[in-house]
Parts: structure tokens; C-alpha cells; sequence
């Protein structure tokens, strides 16, 4: 039954379920149905068979009043709480959807690239004589496999030396090998510093056991020493908001650092919370550092949440991704691609006084278009943090001859 100021429309569909969808679709839940039909139409081969079709009648929800202050039209009832959480649950499925849509095809690509190099090596040795691989670029590939590059990246190199060498040139190995270093730091992204307004907001996401929350102690401790010397001494106003509720002491991890520092420490464990606490902060502060829950990489769901939490209007985050030095470059694709929906510019490479190859990291931030801000080493947040460059990447190739003198003159504007 329609009310006397609405206006009743019809649509049609071969089930009622079909209908119901269709106008889900146009319209939310802003619709009621007020009647419904199954009529009979002409159809199948020259109209001969009659087939059922069921029509729907409808009216479109108007219980809106006009606001004088602002000139936008707004519904009079707000939506029920119940209503919101399915919408939260909708959000969160469709993040859960694209995260694992994402996984499946980074996968896939990964899959046929290694499928790819499998076939071109085979290819290679059934060629004979003629294409047998020199001895300078297996060496290289070698090198590089020791170092823990990925194969798609080996494989870019090997196609570079094939086309910027002759026959005669690949016998003189270390020009090759210079080569290389240049090309290797060249694939190397460094993020360069961006202006914020206060206040400068930061965020560190990533996986579970990366140290998050000590590198977040870090960035703060450097921002506190970098404002001083550009101020005149003056210390910069700070605080610290958790939205860690998983990680048992994560609170009062950061309130011994809070209180080191001088500064004030939150809890936020809704989104709503969070709003309120950078409402309240942002006139006052000209940093504000969040911490976030760790989570596996695979856990869509809480991932989902987790972006919805930090989703605040008008904070424009500056987001880092972190994770180790000594994650395998399968597992980076995977985390790197499932923290793709934060819209993190760059990424921290923390904990990297625990490995000693580093071809895993440079390989994955190249084919994936990232860039890295900063290297952490230790526990001690006032010294182990670094901006990265590139130079520190190069010394740090195992077996590489690396002319030192000849990557400060190519890449010491990156420090």
C-alpha cells in the first residue's frame, strides 16, 4: 500500500528475487514494494510459448526534510544501527573481495613469469651453440640468485647484458659487473620528503612481528630532532594514538615512550574514537603518530576493519607499509599487494641488521612501483633509523665488486 505523497512504479523481472535486486540496485534500501504480479507474455520460437514474468510494484522512499544551513537535501530518520553495520559489513566483504581478487591475480602473473624465464632457459639450451649462454652472464645470474633477486628480475638483466653488450664485450667481466651495479641501483626508488600541514600525520602498517610500533617511537624521535634543529631548539607538540587492540601491552609499550618523549598517548579501538581524538589534537599538534594492530597478510577481513578504522575525513595521512629485511620476495608480492588498499606511498625496511642479502626487497619494490623511506636497525629509537638511499643498497650486494667512489659520484644526491 503506497502513502498519499508517493508514487508508486513498476518493474518487472523473470523472478521476484530478480526484481528485488534490480531495484537494490538503483536504489539501496530506500525502496518499499507494495504489490507484486506474475503475468504471462508471448515468447520462445515466433511467439508461440507464453512464459511467466513477475512485476513488482514500488515506491521510492522520500522521507527527506531541506537544511537551510548547508542547501543539501538529508533523510529525517537516521539509519538504524543495524543498518550501519551491515553497511560496515558490506564495505568489508567488498575489501575482502578485492584483497583476494588482487592476491589471485599477482599470483597468477607470478606464475606465468617464472613459467615464462622456465621456457626461455629451455629454449636457450635447445638452441645449441649459437645461443648458448655466455659465461659472464651465467656468473652475474648466479651472483644475483645469491643475493636472493628475484627470477624476474635476474631475467631483466639478462635481457639488458644481451642487448647493451657484444660477443667481445661480455669477456671483460668487470666492465659487465659495473654494469650491473648501475643498472641495479638504478631500479631503486628513494622516497623523497613530502611537505604536510600540521599536523603531520603518520601511520605504519604491516604484517604482525615487523616492529611497527618501535619503528613508529623511531620516526617520532627523528621528526622531534629534525623540527628542533629547524625551529630554533623548540620542541614540536606531539602525541601517540593506538588503534592496537590485539597485541597484548601495545598500550602501554607506547606510554613508556609517551612519557620519555613528553608526550601524550590515546587508545582507539573504534573509528568513531579516532575521529574524536584527531578532532581534538589537530589544532595543537604538529605530529600526530598512529599505531596499528598487526595482522597476517592473508587475513582480509581484519585488514577490511582495519582501513574503515583509520578512513578519518580530512586527516591525509602520511601511511608506510613496513616489513623485514629478511622476508622471502614471494611473501613481499603478497604483502605488498594485500596493503595495496591503504594507499601507502612508500615502504620502511626494518629489522635489516638480521639479514645480509637484500635482492628480495630491491626486486619486489621495482616490479612493484614502490619506493622506500627509511631503514631500521636495532632497538634504539634515538640512532636506529636511516633515511634509505641508494649507495647503502649497493654495499651491501654479497660478491659484487662495487666501486665506491664511482656510486657516490652516480648516486650520492640520494642521501
Amino acid at each position: 500500500m503506497a502513502y498519499e505523497d508517493e508514487i508508486e512504479q513498476k518493474i518487472s523481472g523473470s523472478t521476484y528475487d530478480e526484481c528485488r535486486k534490480k531495484l537494490f540496485d538503483l536504489y539501496g534500501k530506500d525502496f518499499r514494494i507494495t504489490n507484486k504480479t506474475v503475468e504471462w507474455k508471448q515468447g520462445g520460437f515466433l511467439y508461440l510459448k507464453k512464459k511467466p514474468v513477475t512485476v513488482v510494484t514500488y515506491v521510492v522512499n522520500h522521507q527527506k526534510s531541506y537544511s537551510s544551513d548547508n542547501g543539501r537535501f538529508m533523510y529525517s530518520d537516521k539509519a538504524s544501527e543495524e543498518e550501519q553495520l551491515a553497511r560496515n559489513r558490506e564495505a568489508i566483504l567488498q575489501s575482502q573481495n578485492n584483497v583476494l581478487m588482487t592476491k589471485q591475480i599477482s599470483e597468477m602473473n607470478k606464475n606465468l613469469e617464472e613459467l615464462k624465464y622456465e621456457m626461455s632457459q629451455k629454449l636457450n639450451n635447445l638452441a645449441g651453440s649459437v645461443q648458448e649462454k655466455h659465461e659472464s652472464i651465467q656468473k652475474i645470474e648466479d651472483m644475483l640468485d645469491e643475493n636472493e633477486f628475484s627470477l624476474s628480475f635476474i631475467k631483466m638483466i639478462e635481457e639488458k647484458i644481451r642487448n647493451d653488450f657484444s660477443l667481445e664485450q661480455l669477456d671483460n667481466f668487470d666492465l659487465v659487473e659495473r654494469r650491473v651495479v648501475d643498472w641495479i641501483g638504478e631500479s631503486i626508488s628513494v622516497a623523497r620528503e613530502s611537505v604536510f600541514r600540521p599536523p603531520h600525520v603518520y601511520i605504519i602498517v604491516g604484517p604482525t612481528g615487523v616492529g611497527k610500533t618501535t619503528t613508529l617511537v623511531k620516526l617520532a624521535a627523528q621528526f622531534v630532532k629534525g623540527y628542533a634543529q629547524n625551529h630554533e631548539g623548540r620542541r614540536p607538540a606531539i602525541c601517540f594514538i593506538t588503534t592496537d587492540t590485539m597485541r597484548v601491552g601495545a598500550m602501554e609499550q607506547l606510554e613508556r615512550w609517551g612519557k620519555h618523549m613528553e608526550s601524550r598517548v590515546y587508545k582507539a579501538e573504534r573509528a568513531e574514537d579516532l575521529k574524536t581524538l584527531y578532532d581534538e589534537n589537530r589544532a595543537n599538534m604538529d605530529a600526530i603518530f598512529i599505531d596499528t594492530s598487526g595482522f597476517s597478510p592473508n587475513d582480509a577481513t581484519h585488514i577490511a576493519q582495519m582501513k574503515l578504522l583509520l578512513e578519518v575525513p580530512g586527516m591525509n595521512p602520511d601511511i608506510y607499509l613496513a616489513f623485514t629485511a629478511g622476508t622471502k620476495a614471494r611473501d613481499l608480492q603478497n604483502i605488498m599487494q594485500n596493503y595495496e588498499p591503504f594507499g601507502y606511498k612508500s615502504v620502511i625496511v626494518t629489522k635489516c641488521d638480521e639479514s645480509e642479502q637484500f635482492g628480495n626487497v630491491i626486486s619486489v619494490l621495482y616490479e612493484k612501483h614502490k619506493s622506500i623511506s627509511y631503514f631500521t636497525h636495532g632497538q634504539v629509537a634515538s640512532r636506529d633509523i636511516s633515511k634509505a638511499n641508494v649507495i647503502d643498497f649497493l654495499i651491501r650486494l654479497e660478491n659484487f665488486k662495487v666501486d665506491r667512489v664511482h656510486i657516490e659520484d652516480k648516486f650520492g644526491d640520494d642521501r
